[in-house]
């Protein structure tokens, strides 16, 4: 495999450029055997060479076809969206996005300037809202051209579709086209081990006990929560996170979209090329599209009341053409 290139975040479009390719489009059989001997090995991968070395395993180049722009979202089926709509019980719904305010945000290193004009024309009134979302403080949806991996985007897209007048593949308006319903499902960390602390670490095992606590079954195309309890509290420079452990078992659990309360990743972290390893393996690598700053407080009340913690959800991101990601107002409906 070729050398790898070190990770470049720009903070003004908000792209994490991360590795390169191998020269052929897809993997051989035998890199994929080869990673999952890896994986049987139990590496840890806790260093850039052992999660290059995990990237052609989990990669879903060619998956659905060379034309495919949906990626992990095409886990859910017809079948997915009726079971999730047999769940509907009671008709409580919940929203999982944070509230927000228009103003400057210390934390939130992305978005230099946010700009927002409410005009109060007498018998009417309109707004004008600017704002770079991805960061750390607006509850989104990140695009499967979000992140490169090098020159390329996901399914081996050349990274030069992505113009200042939009993306001509992978853009939102993909996603949004046919919207993200199917089975929610909540791992309520903070249940069992506490509301953690900014730049705390969600490990593999976190997830499998809390399976086993709330006796919760994960299937394929599942939208996948999982609630740290950090929240608002995640900046920049210390943020709670999982471990990119989980990323074959993501991969092999056939998960459609991965959703966190805070960034999905942990920093500080010791990676130099994944600097934010969830973000540069999971989007341009396997295809998932990943909701940041979820709020999952009210949520996990719900499904501590309801004594459950699977329910229909919707995710609606904007129809704006070219777009790398959308604000999204998630709702879970019991």
């Amino acid at each position: 495999m070729k050398e790898w290139s070190e990770t470049k975040l720009d903070l003004i479009t908000g792209v994490l450029r991360t590795v390169n390719l191998p020269n052929s489009h897809y993997y051989s059989t035998e890199d994929r055997i080869k990673c999952h001997t890896i994986r049987d090995d139990s590496m840890a991968y806790d260093t850039d060479d052992a999660l290059d070395d995990l990237i052609p395993a989990i990669s879903n180049w060619g998956k659905w076809g060379d034309d495919d722009e949906l990626g992990t979202i095409n886990y859910i089926t017809s079948e997915c969206v009726r079971q999730a709509a047999a769940l509907v019980i009671t008709g409580e719904t919940v929203s999982l996005a944070r509230e927000s305010r228009m103003q400057p945000f210390a934390e939130n290193q992305i978005s230099r300037t946010e700009q927002y004009v409410m005009n109060n024309q007498g018998n009417h009134s309109f707004d004008f809202v600017g704002m770079i979302f991805h960061g750390f403080k607006f509850t989104h949806l990140d695009g499967l051209c979000h992140i490169f991996a090098e020159d390329k985007l996901y399914n081996g897209y050349s990274s030069d579709n992505v113009k200042t007048t939009g993306t001509l593949k992978l853009g939102i308006e993909k996603l949004a086209a046919r919207g993200i319903t199917g089975r929610g499902v909540l791992l309520d960390i903070a249940r069992i081990r506490g509301r953690l602390n900014p730049g705390e670490v969600i490990r593999l095992s976190d997830l499998e006990e809390a399976m086993v606590s709330q006796k919760t079954e994960i299937r394929s195309g599942d939208i996948l929560l999982i609630r740290s309890g950090t929240g608002e509290r995640n900046t920049a420079e210390a943020l709670s996170g999982m471990h990119p452990e989980i990323i074959p078992w993501l991969h092999d659990r056939e998960i459609s979209v991965l959703g966190n309360d805070g960034g999905s990743d942990y920093l500080p972290n010791p990676y130099v090329k994944h600097y934010l390893p969830l973000h540069s393996l999971c989007i341009p690598h396997m295809g998932l599209p990943l909701l940041d700053n979820a709020e999952l407080d009210t949520l996990a009340e719900v499904c501590s009341q309801e004594d459950r913690w699977e329910f229909m959800l919707t995710i609606a991101p904007w129809r704006l053409f070219g777009v790398s990601g959308s604000p999204v107002n998630p709702i879970a409906v019991f």
